[in-house]
């Protein structure tokens, strides 16, 4: 069975073929009649999760930092610290601990207007409460917060329970010891002095009757007193207990109280005609629902946010790539106007007032109203986060930074100093551009300095009008304009400096890697352009290696259909020597002989050269001591040195002079170059081969006196050049090639020196690191 479906594999062809199915199917049932066409979400799908990952974040952040700031702030603040304690969560305001303390407040002022005086021994015994008096006037504080306090100030004329009079959420009846009745608002026909049978509305009984509190409230009686000593968690501050009693001036005095179950606002009337709102109970009642409402809904904030974030986290991937969309839009902004923004949300946190204290964080530490104690400072800490728009300004900001540097390559990041620096700049127009761009700064902050300070000293604005309307404003504008014009100076800086390095790439040789500047930059049809010059160069410079590897392969080819032929005639030659020939016939076998020997000589060097060349000359590297490889040399070649009438000088040393290379590669580059001295050396002269380690480097070098002039300008390396020159001396023109190419192939370096009639050549290679 055949599985290659349109001549593919078969893996290939059955996925292509059963996908080439479905796509007919689809097309088929999306055109026929009444059926409705569906589409399957794709790159909308995705935009869509990545806006809600990333909104998902933003509220997630706002809402549980900002209800966490908030909390923190109205905690440290202490606006509600003397309302916590037993029942402060409570439903019923009635069993709260701000209305227990209103009720005691109640009580302490009735008793001070039935006695005329002031209740010292409370204050004493419970330690929390202050009578203050003056001028015949009473009034008190209640601990050290002043969210219940009220002033019983009486007005001139005005009876003492003036304030009380007309309260519609509390009656009272004060009666003094002879059993008068002293004060009293409870309206004719009602009757509070049973805690059973109270007006309609009114839940709340409280009796104070020979130095005890008697409490009923929904007809029940409530335990006042519990084990009969007042501690600091007592619930109600009154007189009664076993160590707090009541004092003697009380004795004797009854008050009855009775208060609204919900408590309901009022208007009071004052002595001149003037009206006032003043609803202790009903503030009371209010604060309590408001403090209540507060803590829930930043709980239920906190919950929500913390919702979003995980939604966040589901919708990571998505998120991301919304993060990088938003930073490719901020990246635009100076990476030192973000830190600015951070900087002044932090001193708004500092110096704002705050909304529960009244006053500033940094003037609460500044006149000394909280010490130096871990206690003050961890409240001074949660008093910044309560201004909540500044801390989100904060969070978000360095948000917007980080996704920014994150998203963003460091070449592309915009900033100011950079722009403005003069020493980041490697071409002398961009540090002329950069200079410009300080000047243009200095230009646009001078005048407003100047047109401020005449604003403030000479016309009499006000500092803050004249800083924000006339210099702010105005400033504002003109640094959006100048960091614009500073964003292209530096970008059209940085593209010309990308444009010259390209240059320098190309002169390099660097022909593959293309300049891809901003799709807006000026200087991207340039770019392009260079480009397009880039890709001439690539392209005839690989036309030029083709070329050469195409000779290179025909030499290669050449020689090696050549060895065949050849071997032949070297076979025949060396018969023909065998048979007795006399006279010319002698000489002309000995002639072929000698020419066919060189000829093979020739191919086979000509064939590694090209070897070498197209680099598919097999080498084997080794640990190898240099200065024995070239006595094993000169060891070898013993008989033709002898026999050139040459002097040979050598200086190795003794020590061995360890590299790496192909030792049977580098035998034959030295064999080459002695045999180039013995070929073209000058009769009786000397040649100089010595070794020499500096730098980590091994260099041996061979140096002769040429028997003929040596030609200027001539690369004596290159192949078949002493063999033009002279073709009757028995070279084949390809020693020093083979030479250079074996070293270069061994990983060493090669070169020849002439100076007049001096020849040199050097091989050096690195020394071989011990293994």
């Amino acid at each position: 069975m055949d599985t290659k479906w349109n001549s593919t594999g078969p893996d290939e062809g059955l996925e292509q073929f059963v996908a080439g199915e479905v796509r007919e199917a689809l097309k088929g049932a999306e055109d026929a009649p009444g059926v409705v066409k569906l589409r399957v979400p794709g790159k909308t799908a995705g935009k869509l999760r990545a806006a809600a990952g990333l909104l998902a974040l933003v509220l997630g952040v706002s809402l549980v930092l900002g209800s966490l700031g908030q909390t923190a702030g109205r905690l440290a603040g202490g606006a509600d610290s003397s309302s916590f304690g037993p029942g402060w969560w409570s439903t019923d305001w009635q069993e709260t601990p701000s209305f227990r303390r209103e009720m005691a407040q109640r009580l302490q002022a009735f008793l001070s207007m039935a006695t005329g005086s002031d209740l010292d021994w409370w204050g004493t015994a419970s330690g929390d409460t202050y009578i203050l008096s003056g001028d015949g006037d009473t009034w008190y504080t209640w601990g050290s917060m002043d969210t219940a306090t009220e002033d019983i100030t009486a007005e001139d004329g005005a009876a003492p329970d003036a304030d009380y009079a007309a309260d519609q959420n509390l009656l009272y009846q004060v009666i003094g010891p002879e059993n008068e009745l002293l004060y009293s608002n409870v309206p004719a026909g009602a009757e509070i002095t049973s805690g059973r049978e109270l007006p309609e509305g009114y839940n709340f009984h409280l009796v104070f009757r020979h130095g005890e509190v008697q409490i009923r409230k929904d007809g029940e009686p409530v335990d006042v007193y519990g084990d009969g000593f007042y501690t600091e968690d007592a619930l109600w501050d009154v007189p009664g207990y076993e160590n707090f009693t009541a004092g003697e001036d009380v004795a004797g005095v009854t008050v009855y109280m009775a208060v609204r179950q919900e408590p309901v606002p009022y208007v009071q009337l004052s002595t001149d005609g003037g009206a006032r709102f003043y609803n202790g109970l009903y503030d009371t009642y209010q604060y309590i629902r408001e403090m209540q409402g507060f803590y829930v809904l930043r709980a239920v904030l906190c919950v929500l946010g913390i919702a979003c974030l995980a939604v966040a986290r589901l919708l990571r991937t998505d998120r991301r790539r919304a993060e990088a969309r938003l930073a490719a839009l901020t990246r635009r902004v100076p990476g030192e106007v973000w830190w600015l923004a951070a900087i002044l949300a932090l001193l708004t946190m500092v110096f704002s007032m705050d909304p529960y204290t009244g006053c500033s964080p940094f003037e609460l530490w500044y006149y000394g109203w909280m010490d130096s104690s871990l206690t003050d400072v961890l409240r001074l800490l949660a008093l910044l986060p309560a201004n909540t728009a500044a801390l989100l300004v904060l969070v978000w900001v360095l948000w917007l930074r980080h996704i920014t540097r994150k998203n963003t390559e460091p070449d592309q990041r915009w900033s100011l100093l950079r722009a403005l620096s003069v020493r980041a700049r490697k071409y002398p127009f961009q540090r002329r551009l950069s200079r410009w761009n300080r000047l243009a700064l200095v230009l646009i902050c001078l005048p407003a300095a100047f047109w401020l300070l005449v604003l403030t000293r000479i016309l009499g604005i006000s500092a803050y009008d004249a800083l924000f309307w006339f210099t702010f404003l105005p400033l504002l504008l003109s640094a959006v304009v100048l960091c614009w014009i500073l964003r292209k100076n530096a970008a059209l800086a940085r593209d010309i400096g990308l444009l010259a390095d390209q240059v320098t790439a190309i002169r390099d040789g660097d022909l593959e890697t293309p300049l891809d500047l901003p799709a807006d930059a000026d200087l991207r049809q340039t770019a392009e352009q260079l480009n397009d010059i880039q890709a001439g160069l690539h392209r005839a410079l690989a036309e030029q290696t083709r070329s050469e590897r195409m000779k290179v392969e025909l030499i290669s080819n050449v020689s090696h259909d050549l060895k065949t032929p050849l071997t032949s005639v070297l076979s025949y030659a060396e018969l023909l020597r065998q048979e007795p020939l006399e006279g010319a016939a002698a000489d002309y076998a000995r002639i072929i002989d000698e020419k066919a020997h060189r000829l093979a000589v020739m191919v086979q060097d000509v064939f590694e050269v090209s070897k070498a060349a197209s680099g598919q000359l097999p080498v084997q590297p080794e640990r190898l001591d240099f200065a024995k490889l070239l006595r094993q040399t000169l060891a070898d070649l013993e008989g033709p040195i002898s026999k050139s009438g040459l002097t040979f000088r050598v200086d190795l040393p003794e020590a061995p002079v360890m590299i790496t290379a192909d030792g049977r590669r580098l035998y034959r580059v030295f064999q080459n170059l002695i045999d180039n001295a013995l070929k073209y050396a000058l009769e009786g002269s000397r040649v100089y081969l010595t070794l020499k380690v500096a730098d980590g480097r091994a260099e041996a070098s061979l140096r002769n006196t040429s028997r003929e002039e040596l030609p200027d300008g001539v690369d004596l390396t290159a192949r078949f050049v002493r063999g033009d020159a002279s073709r009757t001396d028995g070279g084949s023109g390809l020693g020093l090639s083979i030479a250079s190419s074996f070293t270069e192939a061994c990983g060493g370096a090669f070169r020849v020196e002439t100076l007049a009639d001096l020849f040199t050549a050097v091989v050096s290679f690195p020394l071989s690191e011990e293994a």
